[in-house]
């Protein structure tokens, strides 16, 4: 299924305070009035927090992929419960009809995948699973690390947004879909429960050469048949929502919102108390190429030039593209980046895997694929991200390095899917269209770092 043109939106957005100390604000970090989003984007979200769920040790790399690839038929299963008839993403009483045991399942990987679009939207564009920190957490000078449990998701903001190279932070996400969990009080609980259990004690602690400056915990909830949906963020970072560019006007807009500020005070709680909110309820829907042309967006209204680069850490970079390599069946060239991240010796290595063969496809935007089948959708990866994160591993192959420099992709709006060969998200993972593509195949020598 392809959503509309327009996509769908979130349209209850909270932010909930946590009273945690942190070692600074990071200022440019603001979430749009509504989330919104479309189909591909959707996929590639579901399909790529799956595909980290997978990146374990103990894992083969051909059961990884199997386990990767099979995100993309979960987005499918999620569509078939999701209304059709509304453009907020929400859910049919349908969904009623799952045994007990699935949709708690359900739920949680729709929770994984709306936490990664706000991610993505807030514009934190490199991730992993949280196990390749190997987290430990404040004052626990234990060998068991078990006995903590610790958040999914790790983010690299790549230098910007005023964090410093080398800063990542951590992200739990919860999904519920039930009649009662997933109201609007319920999931701002699980938010701020969330950042208490698997996030708080994990903030400000160094790991793996890393530092976790701060943390989020996002929960989304939607009760299947109301056609309403909601998102809770909970963090001792301050999270703006609804900055409005000053060039787009009321009348613009069609018409006034609100934005409701309320303010709980509550009994104190260890790492978790004087909780503010911020809840936007609105029913308009303001195009996103309006945004755009003024100079804002989702990223606080900054707006994001073409050719903008940034500096994630090698270790976050190089497992983001494993993940992203398997999507697109680049599978040698996500083997290399893993060998280098559990630091195994090269004379282990057969040498027909240190040469990567990839489809370069025959369009506008520059996009490869290391397989032509769709598995069921086809996935690419920008040719300069590809490029980049490859000759750095090429320069690398004792260790990650501290950064990576890499261009932000082309970022694709709903708003822009017509006429669109591909949807991209900022690390260069590309949704392609199902379409008759010409392409030509190009082999990649991995140990040197350029095209044979």
């Amino acid at each position: 299924m392809v959503w509309t043109p327009a996509g769908k939106l979130i349209l209850n957005v909270n932010v909930i305070r946590v009273n945690q100390k942190i070692a600074r604000e990071i200022s440019g970090v603001a979430l749009p009035e509504k989330v919104e989003f479309g189909w591909e984007q959707f996929v590639l979200s579901v399909t790529r927090t799956r595909g980290m769920q997978a990146q374990v040790e103990g894992i083969s790399l051909e059961k990884r992929e199997r386990l990767t690839r099979y995100g993309a038929r979960i987005a499918d299963a999620i569509d078939v419960y999701v209304d059709e008839t509304t453009q907020e993403f929400s859910f049919s009483d349908g969904l009623y009809m799952l045994p007990d045991d699935e949709r708690p399942s359900l739920a949680g990987n729709v929770g994984a995948a709306v936490a990664d679009l706000v991610m993505e939207r807030l514009g934190f564009h490199w991730r992993a699973n949280a196990a390749e920190l190997k987290l430990r957490a404040a004052g626990d000078a234990s060998p068991d690390r078990k006995k903590k449990k610790t958040p999914d998701y790790v983010y690299d903001p790549g230098g910007r947004h005023g964090f410093e190279p080398g800063s990542v932070v951590i992200v739990e996400a919860k999904g519920s879909l039930s009649a009662r969990e997933a109201l609007e009080g319920p999931v701002n609980r699980r938010a701020r429960s969330a950042y208490k259990e698997q996030v708080a004690d994990f903030v400000g602690t160094e790991t793996q050469g890393l530092s976790v400056v701060t943390g989020f915990a996002i929960a989304f909830g939607a009760v299947p048949g109301t056609q309403t949906s909601r998102i809770a963020l909970a963090s001792p970072q301050t999270v703006p929502v609804g900055r409005q560019p000053v060039s787009v006007s009321a009348a613009a807009v069609g018409g006034a919102r609100f934005l409701r500020l309320a303010q709980a005070q509550q009994k104190q709680q260890p790492g978790v108390e004087n909780v503010y909110t911020q809840q936007v309820h609105t029913r308009q829907y303001i195009p996103e190429q309006q945004v755009r042309r003024s100079g804002g967006g989702g990223d606080g209204g900054e707006g994001r030039r073409e050719g903008e680069r940034a500096q994630p850490s090698g270790r976050i970079a190089f497992a983001n593209y494993e993940n992203v390599f398997l999507l697109c069946g680049a599978i040698n060239a996500a083997a290399f980046l893993r060998r280098i991240l559990s630091g195994v010796s090269e004379d282990a290595v057969h040498k027909d895997t240190l040469f990567q063969d990839f489809w370069v496809l025959d369009s506008l935007d520059p996009i490869l694929t290391g397989d032509l089948r769709e598995w069921p959708y086809q996935f690419g990866i920008y040719e300069p991200s590809a490029e980049s994160i490859l000759k750095s591993a090429a320069d690398n192959r004792s260790a990650p390095p501290r950064t990576v420099e890499l261009a932000i992709a082309p970022i694709t709006d709903p708003s822009d899917l017509p006429g669109r060969e591909f949807v991209m998200q900022g690390d260069g993972l590309a949704y392609i269209h199902s379409r008759p593509w010409s392409a030509k195949r190009r082999r990649w020598d991995l140990n040197r770092g350029d095209w044979i």
